[in-house]
């Protein structure tokens, strides 16, 4: 009875008046094929970075022809057996690209919820071998499920580049953001968009 003066006689007291801020999931995702073979490494420790900064709640993927979760694997202390361990556990890098069935694979279960109101960061030059209908259609369904969608593309920093090639262009309207994150000064736009 003496706590409830305070609040006017009213029984209940509220325990907060604003609402928690909860930081957003993030869920990167890393193209490791062929044409990307010189900028996979930068990207991966770019996502180890991501991935241990506090009050994160990252998910970190790998693809060429598969989608590979490498979570686990870049939580390691040291950036060198980090990087050793997700190269050894991407058995299908540097090779082929399948970027709508990747997209479409992380949006299935069981990794599909980790992308509900997520911040998705794809890691892409947009080349895929599959056609560009597919990759559209997976974008469209992530474009539901994300929050923000953000796409690196490292050969955006190229003077006159435009993103005519079929899957970039399908996946471009769906898209956020879209950075030519081509080396760490260009990577530091992303930490910045995303106010790390």
């Amino acid at each position: 009875m003496t706590a409830s003066r305070r609040t006017g006689w009213e029984t209940v007291l509220l325990a907060r008046t604003r609402p928690r801020r909860r930081p957003r999931r993030i869920v990167l995702v890393c193209d490791v094929s062929r044409s990307m073979q010189p900028y996979a490494a930068v990207y991966l420790h770019l996502m180890r970075a991501v991935s241990r900064q506090p009050g994160t709640r990252p998910e970190v993927f790998a693809f060429s022809t598969s989608l590979t979760r490498l979570t686990a694997v870049l939580a390691h202390r040291s950036a060198e057996v980090a990087l050793e361990r997700a190269n050894a556990k991407v058995t299908d890098r540097y090779g082929g690209t399948f970027i709508g069935r990747s997209v479409a694979t992380l949006l299935s279960p069981p990794h599909g919820n980790a992308l509900r109101g997520a911040v998705a960061i794809i890691a892409s030059d947009g080349w895929d071998a599959d056609p560009p209908d597919v990759l559209a259609h997976a974008m469209e369904r992530l474009r539901r499920r994300a929050e923000l969608i953000v796409w690196l593309n490292p050969r955006a920093a190229h003077e006159g580049f435009r993103p005519l090639a079929g899957p970039m262009a399908a996946a471009l309207p769906y898209c956020d953001l879209f950075l030519p994150a081509q080396s760490l000064t260009g990577l530091r736009q992303l930490l910045l968009a995303l106010c790390f």
